[in-house]
């Protein structure tokens, strides 16, 4: 009789769960030379909220879609500008190959809803995001994970 762990993160982790296996792959990408609009182009027509900014292949930041609409009221002529001047860049990287707990740890210490996945050259190859997260694991797993997240910040101040 084998004694199943009853702890979601635990179960998860005993899956060896990798960034790979919950990672959006890379479809399309702004350069940091793409315009806001550019970017919002590719919002609508990719049906996202998050644009990766590469320069030859390695990643410097993200566009988001919330940041865009927060800054457009106050620049006028934001969508003729570089997407380097609104992309976030505080975001986490990890390896392709990185278990889950790594990843989690990466975004929840950036205080990040994604990071980037990375090949070993360092080439951006996909997103993990929360809402990726949630998809894949049990939610009893996302809700610890999170609530493990939200300790440490409490921890630390």
């Amino acid at each position: 009789m084998s004694v199943d762990s009853s702890d979601p993160i635990e179960q998860a982790e005993a899956q060896e769960l990798k960034a790979a296996d919950v990672m959006t792959p890379l479809s399309r990408t702004c350069s940091p030379f793409s315009t806001v609009t550019e970017a919002v182009m590719i919002f609508k027509e990719e049906d996202s909220d998050v644009v990766p900014v590469i320069d030859t292949g390695k990643p410097l930041g993200v566009v988001i879609d919330r940041d865009i609409a927060l800054a457009v009221a106050d620049n006028p002529d934001l969508g003729n500008r570089p997407v380097t001047e609104i992309m976030s860049k505080d975001v986490p990287s990890v390896a392709v190959d990185a278990p889950l707990e790594a990843v989690v740890h990466a975004m929840t210490t950036a205080n990040s809803r994604l990071a980037m996945v990375v090949d070993a050259e360092s080439n951006l190859v996909g997103i993990v995001t929360w809402t990726e997260l949630a998809k894949r694991l049990p939610i009893d797993a996302v809700t610890a994970i999170l609530d493990a997240g939200e300790s440490a910040e409490v921890d630390e101040s």
